[in-house]
């Protein structure tokens, strides 16, 4: 069968555009039933982000990722063009027409420019037998690629020390990852392949080895943190492979409680897509008795205490990774940075564009500890925002500057975009989706994570 590559583009982009911003029923049924059982508001606003995601059109999260593209190619199939080409210009299609945010920049150490486009994707190819063309798309973020881990075993490991290896990797590394966790574990194979053969298990059913997947599942939920509500781990898949008798690799792939996959096959260059969630249940959530903060309050911020749940207002700069190596250039360089960082509060993040009826698009705390070691060049910084644990030096050199560090929840970026009230760039425009920007925030959502009480 010959497959029109101008059919792959556009069915690259529309799973694109439906991993982006459609809960697949997998991961929502898994969330649903978390919040049946423990009626967690964290999967309360999981759940509303992802009705609100499907009712506007917009990306579940900001992050929205590397677009990763798993091909099933019949024996039969063939392809009138390029089929790398159409899935590059569906994926450019998708982030550029429909407001994504652009993640995907030339290698750091060549220039580290933005290339405006999300691509290339990762594509993987594997051929099976018959005429049908089956198209997988996973969006996967940093902050999950930056833990996911590839581990080299011995194949005379025990079991019971693989368990405890994979337990206490999930625990130890999926706290910046957004919990609840959808975690796959590949092991088998080769190192060059053995995270693949993870993250394509989160378009599949089965798992091999049940009774070591209940071990680790088990290990994990003994373990977990409590602040998590007992759901720190929505779902594990476990895949098994063959392997050199000499070695045993082991991957452990990450996904955030917004697992984004989406699905279509191409047979007689008709397109059949897979399900997404479109009917969502109404859920009750409690009204919070949140403390209202104004950020810009010095005094209010220095009176609070770790674990206290707050509502924040007021005036906030936008900036993360490439801002802040900016920021110190300039300080090392005796050049003066070209907005005001004494009392500032910073936010860590980096939104989708926004539409042109938009104030901002969605938007969501980036991975804190990745801006720890900037911590004590900026003093004068009164309180940063962000998601995920800081080091022991960071809660330290935040202690002594008297600064605090709000917790805002991870993966609700529609949500959090509705309590933004202004928002524009104001310096270090080249960096694209990483500028700095002046906002106003109003009763946006927070935990005080670290503070100088």
């Amino acid at each position: 069968m010959l497959i029109k590559c101008d059919l792959l583009e556009e069915t690259v982009y529309k799973l694109c555009l439906a991993a982006g911003q459609e809960y697949s029923p997998y991961p929502y049924q898994t969330v649903l039933n978390g919040y049946k059982k423990t009626k967690s508001q964290r999967l309360a606003h999981i759940l509303q982000n992802a009705e609100n995601a499907h009712k506007t059109q917009r990306p579940l999260c900001q992050d929205t990722g590397t677009v990763h593209v798993f091909l099933e190619v019949g024996n039969e199939v063939s392809f009138d063009k390029n089929p790398a080409d159409a899935i590059n210009n569906g994926v450019k299609k998708c982030y550029v027409g429909e407001y994504f945010r652009k993640s995907i920049v030339e290698n750091e150490f060549i220039s580290g420019k933005n290339l405006e486009t999300n691509t290339p994707a990762i594509i993987t190819t594997d051929y099976v037998n018959g005429d049908k063309l089956t198209v997988r798309v996973l969006l996967k973020g940093a902050g999950c690629d930056n833990v996911s881990e590839v581990k080299m075993l011995l194949p005379t490991i025990k079991e019971e020390d693989f368990t405890d290896f994979a337990a206490d990797t999930i625990l130890a590394k999926g706290k910046n990852a957004c919990p609840p966790l959808f975690v796959s574990i590949a092991v088998g194979g080769g190192a060059e392949n053995v995270m693949t053969e993870a993250e394509k298990a989160y378009f599949k059913t089965e798992n091999d080895l049940p009774e070591i997947r209940e071990k680790i599942i088990s290990k994990i939920r003994e373990k977990a943190d409590k602040k998590y509500e007992n759901f720190y781990l929505a779902d594990l898949k476990l895949t098994a492979k063959p392997h050199h008798m000499a070695s045993l690799p082991a991957a452990i792939a990450f996904n955030c409680h917004s697992l984004r996959i989406a699905e279509a096959v191409i047979e007689n260059n008709s397109v059949s897509f897979s399900e997404k969630v479109s009917k969502f249940e109404h859920l009750k959530t409690e009204k919070s008795g949140a403390k209202e903060i104004n950020v810009n309050d010095r005094q209010a911020l220095s009176t609070l205490k770790d674990g206290e749940e707050v509502l924040l207002s007021g005036k906030i700069l936008i900036a993360r990774d490439a801002a802040h190596k900016k920021m110190l250039e300039y300080k090392n360089e005796g050049k003066e940075i070209p907005f005001e960082l004494k009392d500032a509060v910073i936010f860590y993040a980096a939104p989708c564009s926004a539409k042109p009826d938009e104030i901002v698009g969605p938007i969501g705390p980036t991975t804190s500890h990745r801006m720890d070691k900037f911590l004590a060049e900026f003093p004068e910084i009164a309180a940063t925002l962000g998601k995920g644990e800081r080091t022991e030096e960071a809660k330290k050199v935040i202690k002594e500057n008297n600064s605090v560090y709000f917790e805002i929840e991870g993966g609700i970026a529609t949500l959090l975009s509705s309590r933004f009230k202004s928002y524009k760039t104001i310096a270090f425009e080249e960096l694209s989706t990483e500028a700095v920007c002046l906002a106003e925030i109003e009763k946006l959502p927070a935990k005080v994570s670290v503070s100088a009480n």
